[in-house]
């Protein structure tokens, strides 16, 4: 969301957002020249509270003249496309996922919409089927920003901070803790990395809203009890520009998530010319292609990751080559300019569509 505002036409395009809640976005928002509007604390269960959120949206919609609601996810079209019909105002509504059937899924789903924008091919049919007009839009990255980002911080700094030890190969997964991103089976194929790999593995971010917030104390007891606690460091989340010094840094990016339905660190890793290698979920299996810009595993193949692993580390050689070609399949099919132009393009035929 934030590089499609960073690239959306100022000249066209006024951007608001109202934040559901108090957070750090409000800055990264502002330094990009978007008014933000933040609504108070509360929980989505108490319904009183997202009554009286809605009528503050209505609000903010007929006091700034607002033309088009854009709801950011599914759990914000609740507010978006309730808005949107008590304030007579046009919504489009992106969606990143196919959420689990439920009753409060269902009841979302019956909120009309002018417009979805989905993320992936599955996502996209998904919604398809549930009767809405759909649009696909690939998530961008916006990789100028992202190497401005990377060459903040050096490898000395990272290492020094984080206590990473001196002059080993850095392996990188950057994804919240969550079970079903795969971090068990990452560490099962580290520890199976010979000594001479020199490899050390880094996992980036922390848990979500608190969900499983466990994990990380399973993750680690799993790699003592694999003998890798040394070779692996648990960052939690860091900031923006550290994620991508990470990332920039490593010699291969690792994303062995179970289900995706795009994967971002994928992308992002890939504009930076760093291989990957990925299970084969639905957005790793778009974005990397195979032999030529990383690897893809089956999904949950430990013996396969591994296999991947120690081959592009064998021949590193290969890897500056592959490296070159993420680049440029990353920043060809993924940019942020092409995914404001697209969104855009949804925006006025929308707006056209409500005045006509």
């Amino acid at each position: 969301m934030i590089e499609c505002l960073r690239e959306l036409d100022r000249s066209e395009f006024t951007p608001h957002v109202i934040q559901l809640r108090p957070g750090p976005l409000e800055n990264s928002l502002k330094a990009i020249d978007v008014r933000v509007h933040v609504l108070e604390t509360h929980r989505m269960r108490q319904v009183h509270r997202i009554a009286g959120a809605i009528l503050e949206i209505r609000r903010i919609v007929r006091q700034e003249g607002i033309a088009l609601l854009h709801s950011n996810g599914f759990r914000a079209h609740v507010y978006g496309g309730l808005a949107g019909i008590v304030s007579g105002t046009p919504e489009v509504w992106t969606t990143h996922t196919v959420e689990v059937p439920s009753w409060s899924t269902t009841l979302i789903s019956k909120i009309p919409t002018r417009r979805v924008l989905s993320n992936c091919p599955r996502t996209d049919e998904a919604f398809q089927r549930l009767g809405f007009r759909t649009t696909m839009i690939w998530p961008g990255v916006n990789a100028a920003h992202l190497e401005m980002l990377a060459r903040s911080h050096s490898r000395p700094e990272l290492e020094q901070r984080y206590g990473i030890p001196a002059g080993r190969t850095w392996l990188t997964v950057g994804a919240r803790l969550q079970r079903y991103k795969g971090h068990p089976e990452f560490l099962e194929a580290l520890a199976a990395l010979p000594a001479e790999a020199n490899v050390h593995g880094v996992i980036l971010g922390g848990t979500l809203f608190n969900q499983e917030s466990g994990l990380r104390t399973e993750l680690e007891a799993q790699a003592a009890r694999l003998g890798i606690r040394n070779r692996v460091t648990f960052t939690g989340y860091v900031p923006d520009a550290e994620f991508a010094a990470f990332l920039a840094l490593s010699t291969l990016v690792v994303h062995p998530a179970h289900d995706e339905d795009f994967g971002l660190t994928v992308a992002e890793a890939q504009a930076l010319g760093i291989p990957v290698v990925a299970f084969a979920a639905v957005g790793p299996s778009a974005i990397v292609d195979p032999g030529i810009t990383g690897w893809l595993v089956p999904i949950g193949d430990v013996h396969g990751l591994t296999a991947a692993l120690n081959g592009a580390l064998i021949h590193r050689d290969r890897l500056a080559g592959i490296g070159a070609a993420s680049r440029i399949r990353s920043r060809s099919l993924f940019g942020s300019s092409t995914h404001a132009e697209k969104t855009a393009s949804v925006y006025r035929e929308v707006l056209a569509g409500a005045s006509s």
